[in-house]
This record gives C-alpha cells, structure tokens and sequence, in this order.
C-alpha cells in the first residue's frame, strides 16, 4: 500500500520511517518526477532515477533518525508549503563504524491534485549550509 503524506510534515515523518525500514519505493514516491534533491556536497539531483540512488545509499547505512521539530509554513493559496526539520541521524557505514549526524532541513512541497503532498525540493541540510565548511 503507498503511504501518502496528507499535510506537509508528514512527507518527513514517512520518508525518515521509509528510509529506516529500507522502503527505497515510498522514500522516492514522495517527490514529484523531477523534484530536485541537494546532496550534503551542495550538488543536486533530479529525479526518481537519483533521488532513488541517493536514497539507497542512505538506506545502506541502517539509519536510525530521532525529529528533534518540525515547522510548515503554507502558502496562502494552499498549493505550497516549506518545511524545516531538525534532526540527529545515526547509522553504520560500510566498514560497520558508528556514524551520527545532524540534518537541519529547508524543503519545498507542493499539494497534489488528489490532496496529498510532495516534495518539489528538498535539501537536507537547508537550514546549515551557512555553517558547513566547503568540500
């Protein structure tokens, strides 16, 4: 069954559970067909084909993410909405080393035609970028 998100923030909620579950489906039917997705370089993606790359590589590291907030800004006409999300993440890479992080995300969505919401942009580390060091 395709879990959809039926307000802004739940768009968070599934793709950090999906991500965790390793449902690579859901965690790339959450964004339109040519969303765009920032990498944590600053470099972006587009599509299902790369965001569903992307994500696999996340789903790789066996990630554990606690919601620290979430905040939804929608639009007046109620077609888009901005989230900003804060959250630590933990994981384990290939070499099986602990890793954690924290993800302080800026995100686009916009409401579908049948009520639900998508993401159009998504950059997980939105909210930070001023304070990461360039790589």
């Amino acid at each position: 069954m395709k879990k959809t998100a039926h307000h802004p923030e739940e768009c968070n909620r599934l793709l950090l559970a999906a991500l965790e579950s390793g449902d690579i489906e859901t965690s790339v039917a959450l964004y339109e067909p040519t969303a765009v997705l920032f990498r944590k370089s600053g470099q972006t993606v587009t599509g299902h084909d790369e965001i569903r790359k992307n994500n696999a590589f996340l789903i790789a590291l066996h990630p554990k993410f606690t919601i620290e907030f979430i905040k939804t800004t929608i639009s007046g006409d109620g077609t888009l909405a901005t989230n900003r999300m804060k959250a630590a993440m933990s994981g384990t890479n290939a070499e099986g080393k602990k890793i954690e992080g924290q993800i302080h995300t800026l995100e686009v969505l916009r409401k579908q035609e049948g009520g639900s919401w998508l993401y159009i942009i998504d950059d997980p580390y939105g909210s930070m970028r001023s304070e990461m060091e360039e790589r």
